[in-house]
Order: structure tokens, then C-alpha cells, then sequence
């Protein structure tokens, strides 16, 4: 993300001390920026694959349920909210660079 970020050219912090503990926010823009790891934040949890524990499961939703509050009170302070996931940032930068562009420009 960092090289998405810097290519776009905006001025960002990484690992900034805030509410939620985005992995980098755009002051200027008031634009928090989350990078979701697949495993961790569930993304092939929801996509149906069974865990072998029940730790794990339970973790997860706890992840998942965190994400949508966190998300929830960011956007009721002001705050526009971007989550990538981890395949993405990855595969298709692309694609995240564009969606912050995109949100961006209707700033």
C-alpha cells in the first residue's frame, strides 16, 4: 500500500494513533485506510472454508464484528472509510489505487 499511496502522490501516515488503528490515513482528505489480511479479517470465512478450531472461529467473527464497528464509528466522525483486502493490495493495485482516487475526488 505504501507504494499505491505514494504513486498516487498524497501526503499520508502510516500506523497513525487514532481510533481503530487504521494502517494509514490521508489527513488532508480525512480518508482512513485499512489493508485486511484475508485469514485474519475472514475473507475465506465468509466465503464458506470450515476452521479446524473453534478458537479460530470464534477470533474471526470477533475480527469481523471489530471491522464493521470500527468502520461504523470512523464514518460518524467524518471520516471516509477504505478496506482492501490482502489479495488485492497484492494482485490488483491497481484496482485499490483507483478506488482511492475515486473517493478522493468526491471530496
Amino acid at each position: 500500500m505504501n507504494e499505491i499511496l505514494s504513486e498516487i502522490g498524497v501526503d499520508y501516515v502510516m500506523y497513525p494513533r487514532t481510533e481503530g488503528n487504521p494502517d494509514f490515513i490521508i489527513k488532508e482528505n480525512k480518508i482512513a485506510i485499512f489493508c485486511d489480511g484475508d485469514f485474519w479479517h475472514g475473507y475465506t470465512f465468509k466465503k464458506g472454508k470450515k476452521l479446524n478450531s473453534a478458537y479460530w472461529k470464534k477470533k474471526i467473527e470477533r475480527n469481523m464484528k471489530r471491522d464493521k464497528t470500527v468502520s461504523r464509528n470512523l464514518r460518524r466522525r467524518g471520516w471516509k472509510v477504505l478496506r482492501f483486502w490482502e489479495h488485492n493490495i497484492n494482485k490488483r493495485p491497481e484496482s485499490c489505487m483507483k478506488k482511492i482516487r475515486r473517493t478522493m475526488s468526491k471530496i
